[in-house]
């Protein structure tokens, strides 16, 4: 169960810590063939837009968290030049023995053994979010890894105006005695306030999933049980990614930036 509070402007989830063990537990109960069936075929998703705008065609380009590596197999059918890290190993072993030829390896993306300037374009989908810390270890090493000019492509959970309505009415109360830190929900401006601290020009912002953003924050149970049913949920998923401002509240925002150095 996840508990949430407001703390120093971010919106706080409590459950337990997203340690390693966490990963492989998480990643096995998501694994499946069937996860790579539109990775096969190059299909991105909701990031086809900011990466067919921004990824670098030429260089090296690293997921750090690459988690099953359904995102490295696809940008390589496109033929991108890219590898994945991902520090459950348990998890990268299940995936090599299915795709023994895709480039992921154990790793922490807080050290990776690679040396300075040996990227062009650096992923992090929703990982720097879970370090109790803030997300500034992530950054400089993706800063130190990343070539002059070179492209991070972050994402993290966005502390999005339904939410900070709902901070303003007094929810997100919880007692979150007992429970271990999850992770954190950024408003857009303080995460690229980080980003940019870190050595990065801010180049554009992308909101996505705003099904998620609206269905999470939705207290009412029988609603909640009628936006789980998968003919209502992929209609309207449909529906919110294509009217305006929809992602707006997204529950993710991409930040783009470039290496400043």
């Amino acid at each position: 169960m996840i508990k949430r509070c407001v703390q120093n402007n971010r919106l706080v989830y409590y459950m337990r810590r997203a340690d390693n063990v966490f990963w492989e537990q998480h990643w096995k109960k998501h694994f499946s063939s069937d996860i790579y069936r539109r990775a096969k075929h190059g299909k991105l998703g909701d990031f086809e837009k900011p990466f067919a705008k921004w990824l670098p065609r030429y260089g090296r380009i690293l997921e750090a968290g690459c988690g099953l590596g359904q995102l490295v197999l696809a940008l390589r059918v496109r033929g991108y030049d890219v590898e994945g890290v991902e520090w459950a190993e348990e998890i990268v072993r299940t995936v090599k023995k299915l795709h023994p030829n895709l480039p992921i390896r154990v790793g922490d993306v807080l050290k990776l053994e690679v040396p300075d300037n040996y990227y062009t374009g650096y992923i992090s989908l929703g990982v720097m979010e879970h370090y109790r810390g803030g997300p500034e270890p992530y950054l400089k090493e993706a800063y130190r890894v990343l070539q002059p000019g070179g492209i991070l492509l972050a994402s993290v959970p966005h502390f999005h105006a339904l939410c900070r309505l709902k901070a303003r009415l007094g929810f997100y109360r919880d007692n979150t005695e007992g429970l271990e830190f999850y992770q954190y929900a950024f408003l857009p401006y303080e995460f690229c306030a980080i980003v940019e601290a870190c050595g990065f020009k801010i180049l554009e912002i992308f909101y996505y999933d705003p099904f998620k953003g609206i269905r999470d924050e939705i207290e009412i149970p029988l609603l909640r049980w009628l936006l789980n049913q998968r003919f209502i949920s992929r209609g309207l998923a449909r529906l919110l990614n294509i009217l305006p401002y929809a992602n707006r509240l997204g529950h993710m925002f991409l930040v783009v930036a470039q290496v400043s150095k």
